[in-house]
Order: C-alpha cells, then structure tokens, then sequence
C-alpha cells in the first residue's frame, strides 16, 4: 500500500525533488515543517542566511572549545590537589585527572562518530555520562577537602554552596557542549535521510501509539519512518475492512427487502474517515480521497490476480500437450524398437534354418559315400578270397600230372571263370564309379541347396529389410502426421476424420459410402458407431471442399515417403 501523503493533492503541482535534502529552516519545530509565512513578509537572501549561520558556527566552536579547555584545566587542577590527599603520590597525582578526564572525551569521540556514522551505542553514551558523573562528584569532593578546615561537603554545602557549583559547573558544561554536538550530529544525519526520530512529545501525546512503532522498528529491521507508514496503512485498512463489511450488510439487507441498492447513498464508516484518521496526521482531503484510490488498487489487485490466473492455465494446458505428445512419441519410438527387433529375429532364423537344411544334406550326401566305400570293399575282399582258391586249386593239378588234360580244362573253365569275376569286377568298379558320381552329384546338389538357401536367407533379409523400411516409413510418416496435427492445435477426433477424409479421397474416389466401416474399425481400433460418426463427419468434410493434398498431415506423409 503506497504512502497517501506522497501522493500530490488534486489541483496542486508536484513539488521538484533535490538532490540533497535541506537543513531545516530557521523557525522550523521536531518534524522538519515550516510555519507558513504571511504573504506580505519577505524572505531574507539566502546568501545573508548562510553567511550569519557559518559565522555563529565558528563562533559556537570557538566559544566551546574555550570552554571545554578552561574547564578541563580547572577540573585537572582540583583533582591533582585532591589525588595527593587520596594517597596517589607525587607521579600518581599528576597522571589520575589525566585518565578520569581522558576516558570522558575518548568516550564521548566514540559516542560522536558513531553517531555519525548512524550507528549509535546507547550503552556507550551511559558510560560517558556515568563517568562525567563520577568526575563531577570528584570535583566537588576535592572542593570540600580544599575548603579551610576541611568541613565536609554537607558543611560546605550548606555555608558556601558556590564553591561546590563552580567546581562542578565545568565538567558538567563540557557535557553540554558534547550534548549539543551529539544533537547536531545526529539531527544532520536524520535530515540527510529523512528520517523523523521519536521525541519526547512524541511520548508523552501518544505513548501506545509511540510504543508500538519503537516496538515494531526494533524487533524488525525497518526504521521509524516505515513503522509510522505500516501503523497508518493498518489502520487505514481496518476502515476499508469496515467499510466493505457494513456495505455488504446493506446490500444483504436491501435484497431482503427487495429495494435498489446504492453504495453512494448509504451512510458507511467512509463518511467519518477524515475523523478516523486525522491522528495519524492525514488531512480531510487526503483521506476523502482515499476510497477512489482503495478501490482503484482493490481494482488493480484483481486484474493482477486474474492475469495471474490466466498464465497458469496456459501454462498447464501446454505442460498437458507436450506430455501428450512425448508421450505418443515414446510409444511410436517403442514401437519402432519392437519392429527392429522382430527384424533382427527374423533374420537369424532365416539363418539358423539355412545352416540346418545344409548340414542335413552334407550328412546323407556322407552317408551315401560311406555305403558306397563299404560296398567297394566287400567286392574287393571276394576277389582276393577267390584268387587264392584259384591258386591253391592250380597247384594241387600241377602236383596231379596224371590229370593234366582236366587241369587244363578246369584251367580253361578257371580262366572263363576269371573272365566273369573280371567282367563282374568291371561292372562292379562301374557301380562304385557310379556311386562316386552319385555322391559327387549329391555333394554339388547339396551345395546348390546351400547357395540357394543362402539366397534365400539374403531375400528374406531384404525383404525383412523392406518390410522394416516400410515400417520405418510409416512411423515416420505418422511422427511427421502427428507434428503436423499438433501445429494445427487439433483434437484425436479432428485428426481422424481428417485421416478417414483422406482415405475416402485416395481410396473410394470421393464416395463416403464406398469406404467401408470395417476398414476404418481396423484402422483406427475404434467401435462400428463410432467409425459410422468418423465416416459422417469425413463425408461433410469432403463435400465442403476439402483438399487432403493442401493439408498439412497428408504433405508431412508424402514427404516421409519420398513421393
């Protein structure tokens, strides 16, 4: 809540800013404000003013530090005289007003430039005055002792009260000068800030009220000024609360009564708000003007508020659609994972099915050539078998001379014989080359059934390839259908009948009805009264002049598939 003495009074032009905030006039009261002048009084140049001024300040320095040195000589001299009395000695004596004296003007400096630097030490300013105190006391003590015959200081006060006033008057004036100073010093800085302290009147007029802002300036780290401001504003704010509840009391109670209601002809709180407020120092017609500016803020607090509201929303519906739409983009990259991976299997088992037919044809091609050893053995084995019955037989008939003749017939017979197993020989080498054929046509069938399966498997492969690209294609074209549909800020169900628009256009030439429900159903995974609504709406869309080939989810599909 803005500060209402800040703002200009109606009719009356703002007053220009300076860079630094004046002294305060002569004349002025504890607030900083001026009395108004009669019209006919003229003001005195302000050169001539500050002129008078600089020469009184080098006139009250000078004059002070007169002061202050004869009464620190007086005082420096009476407590000498009483430090010999006190048992201090010759040394001692000397050096004991010097610290008593000299711990008054370091504190009272500190106590100076701390206030200077707007960082006063309440405590510190005790201790000084505590200690000029004690000084004080010393001084009339040593005037006592110094007094003839040494009477005491209820003796002495009562038959010559001056002697003990003048030896207290110095010390005392060097703390009325530093008072002064201090006062200076601090009313500058205050000015310099526009800062208004806490007087005395302040006090004494309104104490809760004074309280209440030291309290709150101290136990929250704000200054006096926007303490004041914050107990103003409360109160001001209790007035508007009060205002709103009795108006809304009456507009209740005209509804009741079933009377127009007017909030300028019902008498509220407002119409005593100048009386309300003028002991927090605003005038009546700051405070008549105070309703327009609570209601132009309540007014402005509303606005921000709605404004507020309304960029959350938009926030969260687009937070909403960009996590629809990651969330459909992850499940088209899922799915296109799932292809891949489907693609992959398809093409090792393609593979293992290949290595398995070929290694069966090189087991019986192994099988056959193992037969065909075998059955070349045996043969082998017969003809050794006989060609040592033959010679064993040729033997016994040459011991036999007396059979020559059937020797040598049963040698003819032999020979035919040999000629037979040769010619069966013959045919049987013939079979076994025939077999070695046989195995080698079987081997090289075998290896065209693995160069063929191996072809095989590289057309699979390919066309596993094609149906991945296809997919691919598809789920592309879908990515660039979906990002398009997005950037046209359409719902599901706009993007689908623009979809089954498009399939009545490329599919059934124009003619709705030519498109049959079961495709859309398959299509869309949706109910048949639901694809009859899709078909409907598609068939409205087409006939009011709808171009799929202008739109932008059948352009994002084309340029997916290079068309």
């Amino acid at each position: 809540m803005t500060d209402p003495r800040t703002e200009a009074a109606p009719g009356r032009p703002p007053e220009p800013e300076s860079a630094e905030p004046e002294a305060p006039a002569a004349g002025a009261d504890d607030t900083g404000r001026v009395p108004e002048a009669s019209p006919e009084a003229a003001p005195a140049p302000r050169r001539r003013l500050t002129r008078i001024m600089w020469a009184v300040v080098v006139v009250a320095t000078l004059a002070g530090l007169v002061v202050a040195g004869v009464g620190f000589a007086l005082s420096y001299d009476a407590l000498v005289r009483a430090a010999r009395g006190w048992g201090f000695g010759p040394r001692g004596s000397y050096a004991f007003p010097i610290g008593v004296d000299g711990l008054i003007v370091a504190l009272y400096s500190i106590s100076l430039v701390l206030a200077w630097r707007r960082m006063p030490k309440p405590m510190l300013l005790i201790a000084a005055h505590a200690t000029t105190a004690v000084t004080i006391v010393l001084n009339i003590l040593a005037a006592a002792d110094s007094a003839p015959g040494s009477p005491g200081v209820w003796e002495v006060a009562q038959t010559d009260p001056g002697r003990l006033l003048a030896h207290a008057a110095m010390p005392a004036a060097y703390v009325l000068l530093t008072e002064a100073a201090r006062h200076l010093i601090t009313r500058t800085a205050r000015l310099e800030s526009g800062e208004r302290g806490l007087t005395l009147a302040d006090w004494l007029l309104r104490f809760p009220t004074t309280w209440w802002v030291m309290r709150t300036a101290k136990t929250y780290p704000m200054s006096y000024a926007d303490a004041r401001k914050m107990r103003r504003d409360l109160a001001i704010h209790r007035v508007w609360i009060q205002y709103r509840e009795e108006i809304e009391a009456a507009r209740s109670k005209a509804a009741e009564a079933d009377e127009e209601f007017s909030e300028y002809d019902t008498v509220t709180v407002l119409d005593r708000l100048p009386e309300l407020l003028a002991p927090y120092g605003v005038g009546v017609d700051e405070a008549l003007a105070l309703p327009d500016r609570m209601r132009r803020e309540e007014q402005e607090r509303r606005t921000e508020r709605q404004r507020v509201e309304r960029e959350l929303q938009h926030k969260a519906l687009a937070a909403e659609r960009a996590q629809e739409h990651a969330d459909r983009l992850a499940q088209l990259a899922v799915t296109a994972e799932e292809l891949r991976a489907q693609g992959e299997v398809d093409v090792l088992t393609a593979q293992v099915d290949g290595e398995r037919k070929a290694a069966e044809q090189r087991a019986l091609a192994a099988a056959d050539t193992a037969s065909i050893e075998a059955a070349a053995a045996r043969t082998a084995a017969e003809r050794a078998a006989y060609e040592t019955q033959r010679r064993a037989a040729a033997e016994e008939e040459a011991e036999e001379s007396v059979r020559t003749a059937a020797a040598r017939r049963k040698a003819a017979e032999d020979e035919k014989a040999a000629l037979t197993i040769e010619q069966q020989n013959l045919r049987r080498r013939q079979e076994v080359a025939d077999g070695q054929k046989r195995a080698a046509d079987i081997e090289a069938e075998a290896q065209r059934t693995a160069r063929r399966t191996a072809e095989d498997k590289a057309a699979a492969a390919a066309a596993l390839r094609k149906e991945y690209e296809d997919r691919e294609a598809a789920a592309r074209a879908e990515l660039f259908a979906l990002a398009a549909e997005d950037a046209a800020n359409l719902t599901q169900r706009e993007r689908n009948i623009r979809r089954v628009a498009r399939m009545i256009c490329t599919e059934a030439d124009g003619q709705a009805l030519r498109l049959p429900l079961a495709r859309i159903e398959e299509t869309f995974n949706v109910a048949n009264g639901t694809a009859s609504g899709y078909r409907d709406e598609a068939a409205r869309l087409v006939a009011s002049g709808y171009d799929y080939r202008a739109d932008p989810v059948h352009q994002a599909a084309a340029y997916s598939h290079g068309t």
